[in-house]
C-alpha cells in the first residue's frame, strides 16, 4: 500500500521571493520514484532568487508553474493542485526545513487513517538574529501550546497550511477562498469546511521546521494585515480563532470599547517594546487584540 501511495505523490511548495533550493533538494532525497514536485512561483520580483530557484527545474521529477501575474496565497496553492498529477498532495511552505529523513514516509503510511493528514510545525534552536525575537519567542510559545495531543483534540481550528497531506479530489472540491487576497487565515476557512462536511483530519507528529521568521516590523504588518483578513470573516469563522473569541466576548461585556481606547493610547509604548530587543508576549497578545478591534464590527 506504501509503494501505490508514494506512486501518486505531488509534492507542492508555493513561493514569493524566497530561495527554496535546499527545501527542494532535502525532499527529492525522499521522492518516491513515481513522485513530482512543484514549486509555484507567484510572480516574485527578485531576479536573484528567481535564477536560483530556476535551477529546480534541471533536478528529476520537479518543474516550475511560473504564474504571470501576484496571483496571492490561496490562488496559487490552488493552481498548484489543479496543475498536480498525483492522487495525493503534500504541501509544503517555502520556508521550511525538512527534520527527519523519514518525512514523507510518514506521511504515506498514514493514508489509509484519513484523508487529511497535519504534520505540524517546529522551530530553529535558537533565535536566527535580534531583530526577529519577537517573530521566533510567538513561534516557539505557540509550538509549547499545540501539542500533538492539543491539536488533535481541536484537529479543525489547528487546520494549517504549512505542511499537510491531502486526496487531490477532496481539496479541488473545496479550494482555498481566493476571495482572502490578503495574508492570514484562509487555513481557517479550510479547515471550517472540513469540519462542516465531516472530513476526517488527522494530526501526526511530523513536523517540518519553519526558517521564515521576519524582523519585528515586517511581522507586525503581517499581523495586521491577518487580523484585517480575519475580521471580515463571518462569526462562525471568528469563533475558532483566539483573538476573535476574545473580542466577541468582550463585546458582549460592553468593554471591547476600552481596549480599543487603551490600544490607542498605548500602541506607541507597545511598539517600542515589541520592536525592542526583548519583546513581551503579553504586551503582543494585547497588542493583536487592541488591532483586531480597529478591523472588528458589530
Amino acid at each position: 500500500m506504501l509503494y501505490l501511495c508514494a506512486m501518486k505523490l505531488s509534492v507542492l511548495i508555493p513561493t514569493y521571493n524566497y530561495d527554496c533550493t535546499g527545501l527542494v533538494r532535502q525532499l527529492l532525497l525522499q521522492l518516491p520514484p513515481e513522485g513530482e514536485l512543484i514549486v509555484g512561483d507567484d510572480c516574485s520580483t527578485d531576479s536573484a532568487i528567481n535564477a536560483k530557484n530556476r535551477e529546480i527545474e534541471k533536478l528529476p521529477g520537479c518543474r516550475i508553474f511560473w504564474a504571470n501575474h501576484n496571483m496571492g496565497r490561496a490562488a496559487i496553492r490552488n493552481a498548484l493542485a489543479r496543475e498536480a498529477k498525483g492522487e495525493w498532495l503534500l504541501f509544503i511552505d517555502a520556508d521550511a526545513e525538512v527534520r527527519s529523513e523519514s518525512f514523507i514516509a510518514n506521511y504515506l503510511t498514514m493514508t489509509e487513517e484519513a484523508q487529511v493528514i497535519c504534520g505540524g510545525t517546529g522551530n530553529l534552536p535558537r533565535c536566527p538574529r535580534p531583530a526577529a525575537r519577537l517573530r521566533y519567542d510567538y513561534e516557539v510559545a505557540v509550538e509549547k501550546r499545540l501539542t500533538l495531543e492539543y491539536r488533535r483534540h481541536s484537529p479543525y481550528a489547528q487546520f494549517t497550511t504549512f505542511n499537510f497531506l491531502i486526496l487531490r479530489e477532496l481539496f479541488l472540491s473545496i479550494c482555498f477562498d481566493e476571495q482572502l487576497h490578503e495574508y492570514g487565515h484562509e487555513d481557517t476557512r479550510f479547515g471550517l469546511e472540513l469540519k462542516r462536511r465531516g472530513i476526517k483530519v488527522l494530526h501526526i507528529d511530523n513536523k517540518l521546521t519553519h526558517r521564515g521568521l521576519e524582523d519585528a516590523e515586517v511581522y507586525l504588518q503581517k499581523t495586521e494585515t491577518a487580523l484585517r483578513s480575519l475580521a471580515s470573516m463571518d462569526i462562525e469563522q471568528q469563533k475558532h480563532v483566539r483573538v476573535s473569541t476574545l473580542a466577541l466576548s468582550l463585546e458582549r461585556w460592553h468593554l471591547l470599547g476600552l481596549v480599543r481606547i487603551l490600544y490607542i493610547i498605548g500602541k506607541p509604548l507597545l511598539r517600542t517594546n515589541l520592536l525592542g530587543k526583548h519583546p513581551s508576549q503579553v504586551l503582543f497578545a494585547f497588542y493583536k487584540l487592541g488591532a483586531y478591534t480597529q478591523f472588528h464590527k458589530k
